[in-house]
């Protein structure tokens, strides 16, 4: 047997060797390609796709689940994670299985308003005076304009301030509680200094080059978290990090992802990365521990003392390719599942600031739902949010080129009319598409109102039991239906139950009826893409009569920018991490009977006063003249 083997993969041209006995999904990661895997190479979502060309390879099934048609398999597919390689192959990467165009929201430009700028970098000009009462004669180093405490310097850059006849401008920072110069730069090249604010996700990257004296953001830029290729939930990466090198892997993996994005950033802005002098983090508690390489293991007991304190770190430490001597500031955490990315939310979202009781939802790969005001704020975070992106259905995708954004069935006929990102033939349905098609489907009475596909003439018996053809074989993308089978459906609505169920929890912790929220915060590409109405006809959320709604776009990026430029809004993330109740769902005792209630089309009749037109989720009174009332934006 060979040494090693020789993989290719097309339609990428892409070659890795690997030794005998790799399994197929690893080979993948160690040539970088991006391919969908929810599970993280469990056999259990089927997303892992691949279609064997040629070669030598082993295969063992993973789980009894039949994800692959008897046809399929003749023309080679199988799961990159259940193939061994024992000789040179040649593998294609099926189009429903590439990660490709993204359809990320980043959501700054220009200058932000933040409420003033006080960042915690600065640049002072320095003055050096010979100082003939110091011994040896030696010299003063002042800081021009600058009162604070006297700054901590290194030796290295204390040399530096003290060459001859050179113009210097100390780089002052404030990140870690105290004053420190971490360097000493040519009056001539000192521009103003840059930072980055970052939103690391599960999934996706948001990055921004913000000039750190004025706010102004100069450049944006999104890409993947290649992290995903080793699992898509946060369980998942946490089981992934406790095995062996995993922690290591996984913290360079999202080290490597956020210098893909500022090295993106740096060219367009034509900057050096190095003269970055500081970055904000926002993400999700995981991942806080994942970049900072802090064992999450503990992350999975319930009762889990998640400190409150933002992570803070020299970049160079966590292999962020930006000044030697800068900081990584990461937001605080809550608790297991309420991260910086949530303190964010609030904090960009103003809900902490008015008497108004408010509501504040961010489905990403994970969901965050934060109620409350000024005098008090209560949060919980549910395992919805991959439905709600695409994932975790047979025919699901995330929200890029070839994927279904927008549904409508025909009431009497039960056929779809679909929109497609990029336009042209589709690959999958993503997380706004999902939502259109089970709600048209609950209007046409294609499921009735337990999610139960019905004996509808478009609902057929497929390879895994009975579904619904949303786009034939012949007008996709991937020469395969695209279907919502009944698995999908139950799928679907455990995660409508969990959210619809979880924002019951708050309501009835806090004795609130839905009349009494007065503002949305809807975050994400949740807020931005996904049709209101419909999202309350099929019981996602409550039906708020006096609510308005607000799409507040990428939240999680704006608290990340807040950070950056202002250290009285660090204190004030701080404050809203330390004041916030968690409500952990999985102990509750209430979250069982709101759960439990909300797996009906729509829900319980006290979150959904009135009727509710399936059609539009909108209410009507009952008022003579049939003026509708809704939710307002």
């Amino acid at each position: 047997m060979k040494e090693e083997c020789r993989v290719i993969f097309h339609p990428l041209n892409t070659v890795v060797s690997v030794l005998p006995g790799t399994n197929l999904l690893a080979a993948l990661r160690n040539a970088h390609v991006q391919i969908e895997s929810i599970c993280g190479g469990k056999g259990e979502c089927g997303k892992c796709r691949v279609i064997i060309e040629s070669g030598d390879f082993r295969e063992k099934r993973l789980t009894q689940k039949n994800h692959l048609t008897t046809a399929e398999r003749e023309r080679g597919y199988r799961l990159a994670c259940e193939i061994f390689v024992t000789g040179d192959m040649e593998v294609t990467i099926p189009v429903e299985s590439r990660i490709e165009r993204p359809q990320i929201l980043c959501g700054l430009s220009g200058e932000c308003d933040c409420g003033g700028m006080d960042p915690a970098v600065r640049l002072y000009p320095l003055e050096i005076r010979s100082n003939p009462t110091l011994p040896h004669a030696g010299t003063s180093i002042r800081l021009k304009e600058y009162s604070g405490k006297r700054p901590a310097i290194s030796d290295s850059v204390y040399r530096k301030m003290q060459e001859p006849d050179t113009g210097l401008v100390a780089v002052l920072t404030e990140t870690n509680g105290y004053p420190e110069v971490i360097d000493a730069i040519p009056k001539e090249k000192a521009g103003p200094p840059l930072g980055i604010a970052l939103d690391l996700g599960t999934t996706t990257i948001a990055c921004a080059l913000v000039d750190l004296d004025s706010g102004l953001v100069i450049a944006e830029e999104t890409t993947m978290n290649k992290q995903i290729t080793y699992g898509e939930e946060v369980i998942t990466r946490i089981a992934f990090a406790m095995k062996g090198d995993g922690l290591r892997i996984l913290q360079q993996a999202a080290a490597g992802s956020i210098n893909v994005a500022i090295r993106r950033v740096a060219e367009t802005a034509g900057v050096d990365p190095l003269d970055l002098v500081e970055i904000a983090v926002s993400s999700n508690t995981v991942m806080n521990h994942l970049l900072t390489g802090t064992d999450p293991g503990y992350l999975e007991l319930a009762d889990a003392d998640v400190p409150r304190k933002p992570f803070i770190r020299k970049a160079a430490s966590l292999g962020i390719s930006i000044h030697p001597e800068a900081y990584c500031f990461c937001l605080p955490n809550v608790s297991r599942f309420v991260g910086g990315d949530a303190v964010s939310g609030v904090l960009s979202s103003g809900l902490h600031c008015g008497s108004d009781i408010s509501l504040f939802i961010d489905l990403g790969t994970n969901g965050e739902i934060v109620m409350g005001n000024k005098d008090w704020i209560a949060s919980i975070s549910c395992a919805s949010g991959p439905a709600f992106e695409g994932a975790g259905v047979s025919s699901g995708m995330r929200a890029m080129h070839g994927a279904i954004e927008k549904v409508a069935i025909e009431p009497d006929t039960g056929e779809a009319h679909c929109m497609v990102i990029g336009g042209g033939k589709p690959r999958g349905i993503c997380g706004s598409g999902l939502i259109d098609c089970v709600t048209g489907m609950f209007g046409a009475g294609i499921i009735d109102f337990k999610g139960i596909l019905t004996d509808h003439p478009l609902v057929r018996e497929g390879h895994n039991g009975p579904e619904y053809v949303v786009v034939r074989a012949e007008d996709s993308q991937t020469g395969r239906d695209i279907v919502i089978t009944q698995a999908d459906m139950d799928y679907f609505m455990d995660s409508k139950a969990a959210l619809c169920g979880g924002i019951g929890v708050l309501l009835k912790k806090y004795r609130m009826k839905v009349t009494d929220i007065r503002h949305i915060f809807l975050a994400g590409a949740f807020g931005a893409f996904v049709d209101i109405h419909n999202t309350v006809a099929f019981g996602i959320i409550p039906y708020f009569p006096n609510a308005e709604v607000h799409p507040v776009g990428n939240t999680s990026l704006k608290g990340a920018y807040a950070a950056l430029v202002s250290k009285t809004k660090r204190r004030e993330a701080e404050k809203i991490a330390g004041t916030m109740v968690y409500i952990d769902l999985l102990v509750d005792v209430d979250f069982i009977e709101e759960y439990t209630a909300a797996l009906y089309i729509p829900g319980k009749e006290e979150y959904f006063p009135g009727r509710v037109d399936p059609a539009s989720g909108r209410e009507t009174d009952g008022e003579a003249d049939g003026e509708e009332k809704g939710f307002s934006r």
